[in-house]
């Protein structure tokens, strides 16, 4: 059973990425007030009535492996290594309106994104990144927080 794991494992890591940030996104959350890094996080994208250029997808769930970043400023979900950008928002921007985040799961978080409540030119819809993580309550805990001192500063700017 643990060959089979083994080659699962190795071919997942082929197809989805290490789920890892890139070396010089990290080197930026660290100058921005890292509070959070967590890499290697398995989960899945839903599409929900996606339009994006060149792009149509309803229903459509993908596997995807992540790394998940917190700074005092923003978050960042990135897959496939660091190669596709998920979410990378900060915190008092406008467009930071567009998630929810919700805990699904002692140890899975839900970040939706609502295209439809921002500014995205030619792109609407919504996803929801689901991300397993052992410490899912804390990382809703803290990206609510962060969220809404965000909408709170955005708001008195």
């Amino acid at each position: 059973m643990s060959a089979y794991r083994a080659r699962v494992g190795f071919l997942a890591k082929l197809l989805l990425g290490s789920g890892t940030l890139k070396p010089e996104l990290r080197a930026e959350l660290e100058s921005e007030g890292l509070i959070r890094i967590e890499e290697g996080l398995t989960g899945s994208v839903r599409y929900e009535r996606f339009r994006a250029p060149g792009r149509y997808h309803h229903g459509k769930i993908t596997g995807v492996r992540v790394g998940l970043g917190i700074s005092e400023q923003r978050l960042v979900v990135y897959s496939h290594s660091g190669r596709a950008k998920l979410v990378d928002t900060r915190f008092a921007d406008a467009r930071a309106s567009m998630l929810d985040i919700e805990l699904d799961r002692d140890d899975r978080l839900a970040i939706g994104v609502d295209y439809d409540r921002g500014d995205v030119p030619k792109v609407s819809g919504r996803i929801t990144i689901m991300v397993r993580t052992p410490d899912a309550a804390s990382v809703v805990e803290e990206l609510r927080a962060r969220l809404e001192d965000g909408r709170r500063a955005g708001a008195a700017g």
